[in-house]
């Protein structure tokens, strides 16, 4: 197994970095173990979020300003019923994008990978 450096952020995601300590089993220069151990004493805590939940909250926002337009055309009337639905599209797609980028952030794939493996009770 293999020690590699480790980045965690506020949102309570992580990134591994560097290498720290090569596996002793590997016996080809390049290749590494496919178990990645955190080495302690790389750990690095940064009160920023990830990249990725950054770029999800820049698309609340954008969503949230389409429900906002969305919200006071209807109360302006019918005369807006093209942009309604152009804002409707907008906020679909946004909402798609806003969970695959849920999807993609570290440990929520960490949890998922880990509620794979538990077996099940069956009677």
């Amino acid at each position: 197994m293999c020690y590699y450096a480790r980045t965690d952020f506020s949102c309570r995601d992580w990134k591994w970095g560097n290498m720290k300590q090569r596996c002793p089993r590997q016996h080809r220069m390049g290749e590494t173990c496919g178990a990645k151990l955190v080495d302690p004493d790389n750990v690095i805590n940064v009160q920023d979020q990830c990249r990725i939940c950054k770029e999800i909250e820049v698309k609340q926002r954008r969503m949230q300003k389409e429900l906002d337009n969305i919200a006071r055309w209807r109360r302006e009337g019918d005369k807006f019923r093209a942009s309604i639905e152009k804002a409707q599209r907008e906020a679909r797609m946004l909402q798609e994008t806003i969970d695959e980028l849920h999807s993609r952030r570290a440990s929520v794939r960490y949890q998922l990978r880990n509620e794979a493996r538990l077996p099940t009770m069956s009677r």
